[in-house]
């Protein structure tokens, strides 16, 4: 069932907790820090505790005794985040095991629902969601268990790595291969500006390395507003890496005051210019226009079977600080 107004605090409670009937503090929190973040919470269905009770989720008979919740948020690039409730703590593995299915039924149910509705267009979910997504912690087994059986692919596990922002410029910077340069997006007009980046984009996609699942399953605008929609996006931080006057790839930085850091969006270069300290010289042409900034630290996130990558990172001085499991499914209306 959808989620209205009169639930929403008992159904934010449960998204939580580990277990049903929870403290209403932990709603009434998550909705007020979901408000200040501009999160819309409407997209929200649950399950009562007893399916057969009578009253279901009224005030009779199963009150708002919820027992599992999926919450649909809608982002930037026809995306959207799901989450769903976990598994309820307990000592008794026998009630566990008894539970374990047909919790994992439910939450499936309500995943589903919740793809088929944001697929279509609609005031809360604009043209309609084309990919929707999942990070979960590595111990979230039973939301890992309910995402796949409703039909979503697990893509190489992300590692999020972070360092220090340097205090100022870490020597000069590198020199690039005479056949490269490097173009801030701010000095591009547009639509020259998009368009060049796109098909970077693309070139980087060949044969990637970084979660190979996701090449195609976007249209490039599409990409390209969601990495907009991270931080605040500022061009200036954006370049295009030209090889023989052809984009080859693309660095996009955004600063983020919420979180005091810099995240390194997206990184990336087409075959052309891989193997040849390309991506390294970026790197640190991009830490060097960033430092003495007002920010902590600078972030990005890499798959793990990305070798080349982690390698590149742990050069410059990134740690790992977490990990997640992705996972996505394509949504057509």
């Amino acid at each position: 069932m959808r989620v209205g107004e009169e639930l929403r605090e008992a159904a934010a409670a449960r998204l939580v907790s580990t277990r049903p009937g929870s403290d209403r503090t932990a709603g009434r929190r998550f909705i007020a820090n979901a408000r200040a973040l501009g999160i819309d919470l409407s997209l929200m269905w649950a399950t009562p505790l007893e399916m057969g009770a009578v009253g279901g989720f009224g005030r009779k008979g199963g009150g708002d005794r919820i027992s599992q919740v999926c919450l649909a948020v809608v982002g930037a690039g026809r995306t959207a985040t799901l989450f769903v409730s976990g598994a309820p703590a307990t000592t008794d593995a026998r009630a566990a095991f008894l539970r374990a299915e047909a919790d994992r039924d439910e939450r499936v149910r309500l995943i589903q629902e919740a793809c088929r509705v944001i697929a279509h267009p609609g005031p809360e979910t604009g043209r309609g969601v084309r990919l929707a997504q999942s990070l979960l912690d590595p111990g979230e087994t039973a939301a890992l268990a309910a995402f796949l059986a409703a039909g979503f692919s697990r893509l190489g596990d992300l590692d999020y790595l972070r360092r220090p922002l340097p205090r100022s410029p870490e020597g000069a910077d590198p020199t690039l291969p005479d056949d490269v340069r490097l173009v801030p997006l701010d000095r591009l007009g547009q639509p020259e500006g998009d368009r060049l980046l796109a098909e970077a984009l693309a070139r980087s996609y060949i044969d990637t390395l970084d979660c190979p699942e996701l090449a195609g399953l976007r249209e490039l605008p599409d990409v390209i507003e969601s990495h907009r929609a991270v931080g605040r996006y500022d061009p200036a931080l954006w370049w295009i890496v030209m090889h023989q006057d052809q984009p080859e790839g693309c660095m996009l930085l955004t600063r983020c005051p919420e979180s005091s850091a810099v995240e390194l969006v997206y990184l990336g270069l087409g075959p052309s210019l891989r193997g040849r300290g390309v991506g390294s010289a970026l790197l640190r042409i991009g830490l060097n226009r960033i430092a003495g900034g007002p920010e902590a630290t600078v972030t990005c996130a890499v798959d793990t079977r990305n070798t080349p990558a982690q390698r590149l990172y742990k050069r410059a001085g990134f740690d790992r600080f977490a990990s997640r499991i992705p996972l996505i499914r394509p949504l057509r209306a």
